[in-house]
């Protein structure tokens, strides 16, 4: 990689990013990149927060929901590698509640790959009562499969953050957010940058997300459709973080909501950097090869499309231009983070206005251009 190929890719970057901006696209944003272990794009542009009119910079913390998962699942595989977990563990072996009704043959395989069967959230849950975590884990461990597990896959929305948040707390003692810091965070220099939890001390960072297109469309839907039961009818603007509590909730930005994530877009490059290029200081390129080979093709129950899947991490997604050995994960309203192992790649985009999935989406089209400058396909 020249100097002037990684400048070229830089500024492309930057300009396609101040159009989304000045088009109204985007709000406020980032995107960050690594070709091999050098970061050749870190670009941002636009603002954190309208009310302030604070702009994004390098250190600006963005929520990205589901992105969270892969982080998750990065931490199981590190923990395996680390003999403190098995695929093959049964949940019910390190949370014996959860062993009820024909919930006990369910495995922490069975839980990064959505074949668990337990993909409901349980409904009837205020935003303030998320904030309870032994309350839900404890509605969940209550819950029934909805098929037979490890038969069927489908997305676990929420609950994938719990199921994994609580096998971590079980086998190590510490919370999921103590462990991505320790086990991924530290080692990747990027402890300031990445978290499951982002502490109130850091609320200054932490950009405003304008959820209001994603919250119209959610409101047209249907009663009973599959996304209202996959969250148990949570509105999507009730579980997002915010500087300051809004009107009615008690919580603000340090509530322990274990579907999601909070980070920049140079710590999911920097994570998904390290995947790409054989795990990097994280794992073995024995375990990164295991971990991410695709073990379902099947139709996913809650999306109803085919989706491929492997232990913890989606591939094939646009933002890879549809490259099988790409993985990685996508977040509600258009933030994604993903390794591509055959280019050396990682890539990470992180935005404050939640796009309808009805909507043009800007991390495809960014990734794309990245990979046109940067030369690699």
């Amino acid at each position: 990689m020249t100097i002037s190929t990684a400048r070229t890719a830089q500024e492309a970057i930057q300009r396609r990013l101040d159009d989304l901006v000045e088009s109204g696209v985007e709000l406020g944003a980032q995107v960050a990149a690594y070709l091999g272990d050098e970061l050749v794009v870190h670009a941002w542009a636009g603002t954190a927060d309208p009310a302030t009119g604070q702009l994004v910079d390098a250190r600006t913390l963005f929520p990205v929901f589901s992105v969270g998962k892969g982080i998750l699942a990065t931490v199981a595989h590190r923990l395996v590698e680390r003999d403190a977990l098995r695929y093959d563990t049964r949940l019910a072996e390190l949370w014996p509640e959860f062993g009820a009704h024909g919930k006990e043959t369910i495995t922490v395989a069975h839980v990064l790959e959505h074949s668990a069967g337990i993909p409901y959230f349980p409904a009837g849950l205020s935003p303030d009562d998320l904030t309870d975590y032994d309350q839900v884990v404890s509605l969940i461990a209550d819950l029934e499969p909805a098929w037979e597990p490890g038969t069927k896959t489908g997305y676990h929305s929420l609950t994938f953050g719990y199921l994994m948040a609580e096998v971590v707390r079980r086998a190590t003692g510490r919370t999921i957010d103590e462990v991505v810091r320790t086990e991924l965070a530290v080692p990747l220099g990027i402890e300031d940058e990445l978290f499951v939890v982002p502490p109130a001390e850091q609320a200054d960072r932490l950009a405003d997300i304008d959820a209001a297109d994603f919250v119209a469309l959610q409101a047209q839907l249907p009663g009973g459709n599959a996304f209202q039961r996959v969250v148990g009818g949570i509105l999507a603007d009730s579980i997002v973080p915010r500087r300051v509590a809004p009107a009615g909730r008690s919580w603000a930005m340090d509530a322990f909501l274990p579907f999601s994530a909070t980070m920049t877009a140079r710590a999911g490059a920097a994570l998904y950097g390290a995947l790409a290029n054989g795990g990097g200081v994280l794992l073995s390129p024995e375990r990164v090869a295991l971990a991410t080979r695709i073990r379902r093709r099947d139709v996913d129950q809650i999306i109803d499309a085919p989706a491929l899947k492997s232990l913890g991490y989606l591939h094939a997604d646009p933002v890879s231009g549809g490259v099988e050995t790409a993985f990685g994960f996508g977040g509600l309203g258009g933030a994604e983070a993903y390794a591509d192992p055959e280019r050396r790649l990682g890539f990470a985009f992180t935005h404050n206005r939640l796009t309808p999935p009805t909507a043009e989406e800007s991390a495809p089209g960014l990734a794309a251009l990245l990979r046109a400058s940067l030369g690699v396909g």
